[in-house]
C-alpha cells in the first residue's frame, strides 16, 4: 500500500511539473494560435484590428467596427440576436481588449474588454450645450474604463464566466443623472466556438435624476438563454426580476414585484413559431392621489408561420422603399399567419380602495395566405375578408359595474350587452368571412 501511495504521489508530481512547464506552455501556444485565427476572421467580417501588442503571457489590441452590414451578418451566424439597423448605428465604435494567458487554475485565457471610442453617429450628432456636457462626461467614463467586462474562458474551451465592473457614476448635464449597477455576473457554454447558452444575474441597476425628476431601479434580475436547435432562432429564454421601481417626480409611481418570463422559438421548414408566458405577482400604480394595484397578472402569447427569410429581409430593408417593403411583407404572410393569446388575465384589482375580482381574455387571429397587400390601397376592406379573429372576454360583475360608470366605456356597453355566464359578464367577439358578431349578434 505504501508503494502504491508513493507511486500515485509520483504521478501527481510529474503531472504538476508538466502542467506548470511544458503543458502550460503548449496551452498558451494553442490559445494564441486560436486568437490569431479569430482576429484574422474578424478582419474579413467588417472589423479592424488596431494597436496590437504581444508578450509571453499578455496581449492587447483594439477592435474597431468599420463595416456594420458585414458585422451584423457575422454576429447572426455566431448565434447573436442582432438587428442590422442597430449595428449600423455602432459604426466607428471601438473596444479595447487585454488578454492574460493561464491567469488562474480555471482560465486558459482571461479577457478585459472596455469601450475606447464612441460610435461616429454619437460624436457627430447635433447637440445643445447640455447634451454636449453629458457626452463629455461619457467620454471621461470611457477613459476610466467604467464599462469594463471581464471574461474567463476555461481550459477545455467549452465554457466561460465573467462579470461587469460595478458602476457608480454621475452623468453631468442640466439635470445630473446618477448611474449605478451592482454585481452583474454571467456564465456561458460554447460548442465549436459558438455560444450555446448564457446565464446572467444582476443585483441592482439604478438611474436617478439628482433633481428627483426620474428614478428607475431594477433589483435581482436573472436570465437564462439556450440554443435548442440547428438555427439561431431555435432557443429558449427565461427572465425573473424581483422588483422594478419607477418614479417621475411625485406625479407617477410604478412598483412591480416578481416578474417571470419564459419564451421559446423554433424553426421548421423555414417557418418560425414563438411562444411566451409572462406572470407578474403585483403591479402598483400611483398617479397623483389615485392608487391602483393589479394582482397576479398573466399574459401568454403564441405566433406561428412567420417566414424567416422575410423577417431577415425586413431587418435590412430601407423603410422608405415602399415597393421592396410591400413585397417582403407579402412574402411574410405567404404561408398564412396565426397569432394567439391563450390567457391575458388579472386575478384581482384594487381600484379607489375597492378590491375587485379581475378579468380573463383569450383570443386568436389568423391572416389567410391569399391576402393581396397591394390591393389594400384601393379597398382596405379586402383585409377583413382574409382575416379570422375570436375574442372571449370574461369580467366579474363588480368590475363590469365599475367600468360601466366610465364615460369611455358607457357607449360600447349600451350598444353591446354582455351575457351572464356562471356569475360573470362575458363578451364573445368573432370576425369570420368579413362579418363581425358580438355575442352572436351581427355588428358589421
Amino acid at each position: 500500500m505504501k508503494k502504491i501511495g508513493l507511486s500515485l504521489l509520483g504521478l501527481v508530481a510529474v503531472a504538476a511539473i508538466y502542467y506548470f512547464t511544458s503543458g502550460s506552455e503548449q496551452l498558451t501556444i494553442q490559445m494564441k494560435e486560436k486568437i490569431d485565427a479569430e482576429l484574422a476572421t474578424l478582419q474579413t467580417q467588417g472589423f479592424a484590428i488596431e494597436g496590437r501588442e504581444i508578450s509571453e503571457k499578455k496581449e492587447h489590441f483594439v477592435i474597431a467596427l468599420n463595416e456594420p452590414q458585414k458585422v451584423a451578418t457575422y454576429l447572426t451566424a455566431q448565434g447573436a440576436q442582432v438587428n442590422s439597423k442597430d449595428v449600423e448605428l455602432l459604426k466607428g465604435f471601438k473596444i479595447g481588449i487585454d488578454i492574460s494567458y493561464l491567469a488562474d487554475a480555471y482560465s486558459a485565457a482571461s479577457f478585459d474588454m472596455y469601450p475606447v471610442a464612441l460610435p461616429e453617429a454619437l460624436n457627430s450628432a447635433a447637440m445643445d450645450e447640455e447634451n454636449k456636457k453629458a457626452l463629455e462626461a461619457l467620454k471621461t467614463m470611457i477613459k476610466k474604463k467604467t464599462f469594463l467586462v471581464h471574461v474567463d474562458v476555461n481550459k477545455l474551451g467549452n465554457g466561460f464566466k465573467g462579470y461587469m465592473k460595478d458602476i457608480n457614476e454621475v452623468l453631468k448635464g442640466k439635470h445630473p443623472v446618477t448611474l449605478m449597477m451592482t454585481a452583474l455576473k454571467f456564465t456561458g457554454d460554447l460548442k465549436e466556438d459558438k455560444l450555446t447558452g448564457i446565464k446572467q444575474t444582476l443585483k441592482n441597476f439604478t438611474m436617478k435624476d439628482e433633481d428627483d425628476a426620474l428614478d428607475i431601479q431594477i433589483n435581482n434580475l436573472t436570465s437564462d438563454y439556450a440554443l435548442t436547435g440547428a438555427t439561431n432562432y431555435d432557443y429558449k429564454t427565461s427572465y425573473t426580476i424581483e422588483e422594478i421601481h419607477m418614479r417621475a417626480q411625485d406625479k407617477f409611481k410604478l412598483r412591480i414585484h416578481n416578474i417571470k418570463v419564459n419564451s421559446d422559438s423554433s424553426v421548421k421548414n423555414n417557418l418560425a413559431s414563438m411562444t411566451a408566458q409572462t406572470q407578474i405577482d403585483t403591479m402598483h400604480f400611483t398617479e397623483g392621489q389615485k392608487e391602483s394595484t393589479l394582482e397576479t397578472l398573466i399574459f401568454d402569447m403564441k405566433a406561428d408561420n412567420f417566414d424567416m427569410k422575410a423577417i431577415e429581409k425586413l431587418e435590412s430593408i430601407d423603410p422608405n422603399d415602399e415597393k421592396a417593403l410591400l413585397a417582403t411583407l407579402q412574402e411574410l404572410i405567404s404561408h398564412g399567419i396565426h397569432f394567439e393569446i391563450p390567457n391575458f388575465s388579472v386575478k384581482d384589482i384594487m381600484f379607489e380602495n375597492q378590491k375587485l375580482e379581475g378579468f380573463k381574455l383569450t383570443s386568436s387571429f389568423d391572416i389567410d395566405k391569399t391576402l393581396d397587400l397591394s390591393s389594400l390601397k384601393k379597398n382596405p376592406m379586402v383585409a377583413i375578408s382574409a382575416m379570422d379573429a375570436n375574442i372571449n372576454l370574461s369580467l366579474s360583475n363588480h368590475l363590469f359595474g365599475v367600468l360601466a360608470q366610465q364615460p369611455q366605456a358607457m357607449l360600447a356597453m349600451m350598444m353591446f350587452q354582455p351575457k351572464d355566464v356562471n356569475g360573470k359578464k362575458v363578451y364573445k367577439i368573432e370576425l369570420r368571412d368579413g362579418s363581425l358578431t358580438v355575442n352572436d349578434k351581427k355588428a358589421m
